[in-house]
């Protein structure tokens, strides 16, 4: 059942009323998600809403997630300036697919060697506050590396930016992460919900994630899968693989159908690294 306000008479007067006054589709939607609209209604209703379609006072519909063209570039194979690399699997709602040989056995261990000189225990943005916290649901080690430091982190960032074709300055910031025996992610996911305060410090650094590639830098012994709980798949760790999903559209909805885990380490360690992407041209925290 939806819980959803009403879109009734009154919301589209107040629409026809703000739109004529030049406010943004940005501002309606925020003022639509505080009168406890979801987002995803908030911007279904506003599309529909400046097209001209009827919408209904109890369509139950008007949140769900529209796809359409995904942003991953069509075809079995990939290529990049450097490197190409074959599509092992895709699907279509929601986009996800493996990619096959994105780095080289040479590359991942060099990402593992600098991954064990600065890795820290992992945090997550706090929803409201949008501060990092630690919390028992991720158990991990992390790190940030930047492209201006160390060369091999600017070629990845340059490749993973061909093969998706997305600008290499909407990424952010290559992030490198271990876990060992028991370490998990659990379900969550990598946008930003706009309801919770704590979103908005951080989508005023480069807009939402809309995508998110995980490199497997080593094939782990046992445990460590990559699970999405709502469409029964799970990846297991390919070393030199990348998984790509995307989760935002051409109206800023975001697809819930991408919640992911990771799941237990149950022996050896596991190690990825996580490039998220941007709507817009990332900027690190100052």
């Amino acid at each position: 059942m939806s819980t959803n306000p009403r879109f009734d008479a009154a919301w589209k007067t107040w629409l026809d009323d703000n739109i004529r006054r030049g406010c943004t589709h940005q501002s309606l939607i925020d003022a639509m998600i505080a009168n406890a609209f979801h987002p995803n209604t908030a911007r279904s209703i506003l599309a529909r809403h400046i097209a001209g379609d009827d919408i209904g006072q109890d369509e139950e519909a008007a949140g769900d997630y529209l796809y359409g063209k995904p942003m991953l570039p069509p075809g079995r194979v990939l290529a990049a300036s450097d490197r190409a690399a074959q599509k092992l699997f895709s699907c279509e709602e929601p986009v996800v697919a493996l990619l096959c040989d994105v780095l080289s056995d040479e590359e991942c261990d060099r990402l593992i060697e600098v991954g064990r000189e600065c890795v820290q225990r992992s945090s997550v943005v706090d929803p409201d506050s949008g501060s990092e916290v630690l919390i028992e649901a991720r158990k991990s080690e992390g790190a940030f590396v930047n492209g201006s430091t160390d060369a091999l982190v600017a070629t990845i960032d340059r490749r993973l930016a061909e093969l998706v074709q997305q600008p290499v300055e909407n990424g952010e910031d290559l992030h490198i992460l271990r876990y060992g025996v028991g370490g998990e992610y659990r379900p969550h996911f990598d946008y930003f919900p706009e309801e919770q305060a704590g979103s908005k410090h951080h989508m005023q650094r480069g807009g939402q994630r809309v995508a998110t590639l995980i490199l497997y830098l080593n094939e782990v012994e046992q445990g460590g899968d990559t699970t999405f709980p709502d469409i029964g798949l799970t990846i297991h760790p390919r070393r030199g693989a990348a998984l790509y999903f995307e989760y935002v559209n051409e109206l800023g909805q975001t697809d819930p159908r991408t919640l992911h885990a990771g799941t237990p380490v149950e022996r050896g360690e596991k190690w990825i690294a996580t490039k998220w992407i941007r709507r817009g041209r990332f900027r690190a925290q100052a």
